[in-house]
């Protein structure tokens, strides 16, 4: 006799076996001997089988004898047992083709099974494992190609702590990256230069561009590099500023050499000997200002000339200057030239490093017009050429002057370093012609406001500086004063009225600091105080 039930279970059955058969996922019921009771239409699909073709098959025979054991049948056999089971595995469709399967095993009670059975509900995330897989795969090579590159790389939060740097960067502070990151600037570098970077930053967020710029940074164990610093902000989704991108190189080294040839350049053209370089055979590589003028006449419808063309040995042919070169590396002596003036020359050759001879440098000079020459050195030196005041090389000389004096003497000196305002619209309207003729003007009233034994200087383009003896602090914002309204009267400069005046900001020996240098630069950190500050003539440094 059927039990009344019977018909119930098998609706149930066959209603939950028909879902099955519309579900897309690989869905599939086991019972406890580990065969198939229903599958979904996704799971048929999947292995290229009709559900008859599945159903009533042992789990085995559909994944091998050896996958069952090693891999399906623990699982299997955790959920029989009343636990959930999470599984991932590769494995082939119909097509041969391999699939990343995730697969979640549910205990299951029901019709299907008539007894314990587990529900296995399984995706195809064949394509988010690949996607993850190529990301992890860019995010590795855009890591490392960043640690790779020279140059150093970092990203600062909002609050200028660091969120990530490379290895360049990790070298260049002597750090490892655990010891940068979530660190700022005021805890790896030097108070000046963090503020100074801080400045920088500000900048680039404030104004929402990216910016370059030079950084000299001082590190607290005393090192100084110079950084060619490429900074922009970083924005979010929502275009909000979420932090700063910093790309740089250490130029440090890079800049030395660049400054040794510039001043190697700057001696060779400025030096009043005539100077030459000559290439093996003796052809004129390269002559001086001095060589030009001094030897206009000999060179005059030269094309291409060699040293013989213009130069000879007295007593001896015309080719041995030539012969000279070729035997020694060094040689001094007299020459004549060919219109028979005598001259003083030294012949030094230049080597590479495989020591094969290439270039020589000749430098003739005539006694007779030495000390003239040097006078005029010396004024190109130390004066501006502009206004005839002092340079900045001269104003240090003196400044180190003063304050050795003022140590001994037990008094004050001020400096005050004076800053336009307007000038550079005025200059940018009218040009530099109209500009260089203000500048003269100014410096002429500078100048009166002024005593012999101090010293003005003028060192930038609309920089001057000033040097002052005084008994008490406020003698030099009394002097500050004074300069500030000599400056507020207009300028008269062909025909045109022109209206500057200036930010000044002073530093006091021995009040804010022991040295020149920084005596110097103390000021200039008050005057731009002093710019932020237009109700107010002049500023006094203040240690913050």
């Amino acid at each position: 006799m059927r039990s009344t039930t019977e018909p119930d279970n098998k609706a149930v059955t066959d209603t939950e076996s028909s879902i099955l058969e519309h579900l897309d996922d690989l869905i599939s019921i086991v019972d406890s001997n580990y065969r198939y009771r229903a599958v979904s239409a996704g799971y048929s699909r999947f292995f290229g089988l009709s559900t008859d073709q599945i159903v009533g098959k042992h789990v085995a025979e559909l994944h091998g004898q050896e996958q069952f054991e090693q891999h399906l049948k623990s699982g299997l056999d955790q959920t029989l047992a009343g636990e959930d089971c999470h599984l991932q595995f590769w494995r082939d469709n119909h097509l041969g083709e391999s699939r990343f399967l995730d697969s979640k095993h549910t205990p299951y009670q029901g019709p299907l099974t008539q007894g314990s059975g587990v529900a296995i509900v399984a995706r195809d995330v064949t394509e988010l494992i690949l996607s993850q897989q190529a990301l992890e795969t860019e995010k590795s090579l855009l890591h490392t190609i960043i640690n790779a590159v020279p140059d150093i790389i970092f990203i600062k939060d909002n609050n200028g702590a660091y969120q990530l740097c490379n290895t360049s960067f990790e070298e260049f502070l002597g750090k490892p990256y655990s010891e940068i990151l979530g660190k700022t600037d005021q805890e790896l570098m030097s108070e000046a230069s963090a503020r100074y970077i801080s400045d920088r930053d500000n900048e680039v967020t404030a104004s929402q561009t990216a910016k370059r710029c030079d950084e000299w940074v001082a590190y607290n164990d005393g090192r100084k590099r110079l950084l060619d610093m490429y900074k922009l902000p970083l924005t979010d989704s929502k275009n909000n500023l979420s932090g700063l991108l910093g790309i740089g190189r250490n130029v440090t080294f890079e800049r030395e050499a660049e400054q040794k040839l510039l001043m190697s350049a700057l001696l060779f053209e400025t030096t009043p000997d005539a100077c030459l370089i000559l290439s093996e055979d003796g052809s004129l590589i390269s002559l001086n200002s001095a060589a030009t003028n001094k030897f206009s006449t000999l060179l005059k419808d030269k094309n291409d000339p060699i040293f013989s063309d213009l130069f000879y040995w007295p007593g001896q042919q015309a080719t041995a200057i030539e012969q000279i070169l070729k035997q020694m590396k060094s040689w001094q002596g007299e020459i004549c030239s060919t219109d028979h003036k005598a001259y003083i020359a030294t012949i030094n050759c230049i080597t590479e490093p495989t020591d094969s001879m290439t270039k020589y440098v000749v430098i003739i000079r005539d006694e007779n017009d030495q000390r003239a020459v040097t006078r005029e050195l010396m004024a190109k030196a130390y004066r501006d050429p502009l206004t005839n005041l002092p340079n900045r090389l001269l104003f240090q000389s003196r400044l180190e002057s003063a304050i050795t004096r003022s140590e001994r003497q037990f008094r004050k000196v001020a400096v005050l370093f004076i800053d336009l305002n307007k000038f550079k619209p005025v200059n940018d309207q009218f040009g530099h012609i109209f500009g260089d003729q203000l500048l003269t003007l100014i410096a002429e009233r500078l100048t009166s406001n002024f005593r012999q034994t101090d010293t003005l200087a003028r060192i930038g383009g609309d920089e001057f500086v000033a040097l002052i003896d005084i008994s008490k602090r406020e003698g030099a914002g009394k002097v500050a004063e004074k300069v500030s309204n000599s400056l507020q009267q207009p300028f008269i400069v062909n025909g045109t009225q022109i209206h500057i005046g200036a930010s000044i900001g002073i530093s006091i020996f021995p009040d804010d600091t022991s040295t020149a240098e920084e005596l110097l630069q103390k000021a200039d950190e008050a005057m731009y105080q002093a710019k932020e500050s237009p109700d107010k003539e002049y500023v006094y440094y203040k240690k913050t």
